[in-house]
């Protein structure tokens, strides 16, 4: 038995054994092996040289000999468009024969073409066609795909059943979107019988490699005790991983357990935010939370009531009390309603226009940091005589936040 490599950039080094454990040769092809081996060093020297389409063209004699290996790298150079016209229907062809014979590489390489095909279909019915594909070359993405079309009828008629069955063959290959999917199925009993544990069990698969809204759902689980016994601290660790990852209500999640002292504001810089989030969301315990710290000159608490009932989130809207809120919050010191007050005293929004009140709170919030506070302190400047700039800086020197 000889041994032969076929090598260079775009022809990975192969080892081709030339006998009847590899091809059949008796059966199928009249070139001998020694003719074999010769025409395969021949295709060497030609892709060393860079004779791509001598190459191709051995290649077609040794694939039309049905030789697995010459279909396979024959294939790879249709797909590519060396040695031959791009021709990906050929490069299928050609795959699918070494396929046949159980060429490893060749199904990984025609799944790659499959999927490519699905993307750049036209319409969700020539994409399942490719995806079908795919998946019966054993895609588990392929098939996490057709199954979430079939249980939703996105592209085909629905069939929740097929929907299922692909899904779960595509999660217990590890198929992350599967395995979320099945989490939301059994959570909502669609297509199954309803089952938390097993709808949990499926979710944390999928949290556990790093999806994002299924984080967010094992979170859920555990706060709400579904599936598993209540575990805030669970619930916690979970909301925390997505809480910046832009998934809906996660911030009010961990804001109303604020509110409720399931957890404490003082282990999270952002906790005043996330009970904000909660209170705009409608949850009475958070709102209460933040008008008892209000009560107690907190500013941020103050600043967050005063957008509440400026824009009517979680409160009927109210123009009055908003401004009322960001008064008080600007006079305990938050940078947010000081420039609001700059801005409402400049456009006379609530208060009389009065320009030196403008640069007086402008002049505070650029002092801490608010954006844009200082090139609007100095726009505001323009409207002030020399007197009026200098009471108003004085003023500002004279501030001090009320207790």
């Amino acid at each position: 038995m000889r041994t032969r490599f076929l090598v260079g950039a775009g022809l990975l080094a192969l080892v081709i054994a030339l006998g009847f454990a590899v091809y059949p040769w008796h059966q199928q092809s009249v070139l001998s092996e020694e003719d074999m081996a010769a025409r395969m060093d021949e295709a060497e020297e030609a892709f060393a040289r860079t004779d791509y389409a001598e190459v191709a063209e051995i290649l077609a004699e040794l694939a039309d000999a049905g030789l697995p290996l010459a279909q396979y790298r024959l294939g790879l150079m249709y797909r590519e468009g060396r040695g031959v016209e791009h021709d990906l229907d050929r490069a299928v062809a050609l795959l699918e024969d070494a396929a046949g014979q159980e060429w490893g590489a060749a199904e990984d390489a025609l799944i790659a073409i499959y999927l490519e095909r699905a993307e750049a279909a036209s319409s969700p019915a020539d994409e399942i066609v490719w995806l079908e594909r795919a998946a019966r070359r054993g895609d588990a993405g392929a098939r996490a795909v057709m199954g979430s079309y079939y249980f939703s009828g996105t592209g085909v008629e629905r069939d929740v059943e097929r929907g299922i069955r692909l899904l779960t063959e595509a999660a217990e290959a590890g198929d992350v979107r599967a395995q979320s999917n099945l989490g939301y199925a059994y959570s909502t009993g669609t297509g199954v019988a309803r089952d938390d544990a097993r709808a949990l069990q499926w979710y944390l698969m999928a949290a556990e490699a790093g999806m994002v809204r299924a984080q967010a759902a094992v979170g859920l689980f555990y706060e709400t005790g579904r599936g598993t016994d209540r575990d805030i601290t669970q619930a916690v660790r979970w909301y925390l991983n997505v809480v910046g990852e832009g998934v809906p209500g996660i911030s009010a999640r961990l804001g109303a357990l604020i509110a409720s002292d399931a957890i404490s504001a003082e282990n999270y810089p952002d906790a005043q935010l996330w009970v904000l989030d909660a209170a705009r969301a409608g949850d009475s315990a958070s709102l209460r939370w933040l008008e008892e710290r209000a009560a107690a000159a907190d500013a941020a608490a103050l600043n967050a009531l005063a957008i509440m009932y400026e824009v009517g989130e979680g409160v009927p809207q109210h123009d009055g009390r908003a401004l009322d809120y960001f008064r008080r919050a600007a006079n305990a010191g938050s940078p947010s309603s000081q420039l609001s007050m700059a801005r409402r005293f400049a456009a006379g929004q609530g208060v009389t226009q009065d320009y030196v009140q403008a640069h007086v709170w402008a002049n505070l919030a650029a002092a801490r940091g608010a954006n844009e506070a200082a090139r609007e302190r100095d726009v505001f400047a323009r409207f002030l005589t020399p007197e009026q700039l200098a009471e108003a800086q004085e003023l500002a020197a004279e501030w001090q936040p009320s207790q």
